[in-house]
């Protein structure tokens, strides 16, 4: 088994047990919200949810992106990964706009008062568990390099701290002295709801920007693959004539797709097909991607026309 097969495998292990937890605390959390009447325990039960559904989502795709290029998808199946993370972002955005809306408008009612006690416990058991399988699942993205691990985490740590902040925010009923505490005990629960969804909204913001460059597949912002291909096109300019070259770098999910188009002189001495391939085996060693992870095309022609 390849290294990169074990990296899925351990991919596709860790959203599983994502996919279980969740499925757990969203559904603890929306029966729990609806008994105590509670609108931020409902928000995390929704967020929950949205994570259940943004688990299979993953699972999918990383099953999906381990397979290898077939005739109905000839560069293989890593734009699913980019496509996967917009939709999900996406999701989570509207979700916030929307709970932000909803907060503003129940203290615009007149807000709604909730046991500060309920939702203390609560945010203790849900920030613990979320806390304790985002940090897993981190670990895990950073052994395999896995992006969809990443995100994934990425959402059980903004539920953990959703958690966190609802239990702070709660908790300063007990500090507080008449009139403040009844004020903000009626209030809490709508004033939590809209600071929290509109604290959460970046995250998704820039996931889904930078999944939609990779979909649109527009320059890649991993700087340092550009600047060892550029690195490395000088070195064959300054030793060939060649007389121009462009360079075409653009990142799709895990993988990259690296296009060089080299126009030669009349002096250009690679002319021979075996020629031509030591210089792309120069020109990949110094581009240092897996080839697992990289489509390359590199030409050399003598007409601008094709470059």
């Amino acid at each position: 088994m390849t290294s990169r097969e074990a990296a899925n495998r351990i991919e596709q292990r860790t959203l599983l047990v994502s996919l279980v937890a969740v499925a757990g605390i969203a559904a603890g959390s929306l029966a729990y919200g609806l008994w105590i009447e509670s609108e931020v325990v409902l928000l995390n039960g929704v967020f929950s949810l949205v994570s259940l559904i943004g688990s299979v989502l993953y699972l999918v795709a990383a099953r999906l992106v381990a397979r290898h290029a077939d005739q109905r998808f000839p560069y293989g199946y890593a734009h699913v990964e980019p496509l996967v993370n917009v939709a999900n972002a996406l999701t989570v955005l509207v979700i916030c706009i929307y709970a932000f809306l909803n907060g503003i408008e129940g203290v615009r009612s007149g807000g709604e008062i909730v046991d500060a006690a309920d939702v203390i416990w609560f945010g203790a058991i849900t920030g613990v568990a979320c806390a304790g399988i985002g940090g897993y699942e981190m670990r895990m993205a950073r052994r395999v390099g896995s992006e969809l691990l990443r995100n994934d985490a990425r959402e059980w740590l903004i539920d953990a701290a959703f958690s966190v902040v609802t239990l702070a925010g709660f908790a300063v009923v007990f500090f507080l002295e008449e009139p403040q505490r009844s004020l903000w005990s009626r209030y809490a629960d709508s004033v939590l709801v809209a600071a929290l969804a509109l604290l959460f909204v970046p995250i998704p913001y820039g996931i889904l920007r930078r999944n939609v460059r990779e979909i649109l597949h527009m320059r890649s912002e991993d700087e340092a693959i550009v600047a060892r291909v550029e690195t490395a096109m000088r070195a064959v300019r300054a030793e060939h004539d060649v007389v121009s070259h462009t360079t075409h770098v653009a990142k799709v999910g895990r993988s990259h797709l690296i296009e060089i188009n080299v126009v030669v002189g009349p002096r250009f001495t690679a002319q021979t097909i075996a020629a031509q391939d030591v210089l792309r085996a120069r020109i990949w060693s110094a581009v240092d991607q897996p080839i697992d992870t990289a489509w390359l095309t590199i030409l050399f022609t003598a007409d601008p026309r094709w470059a």
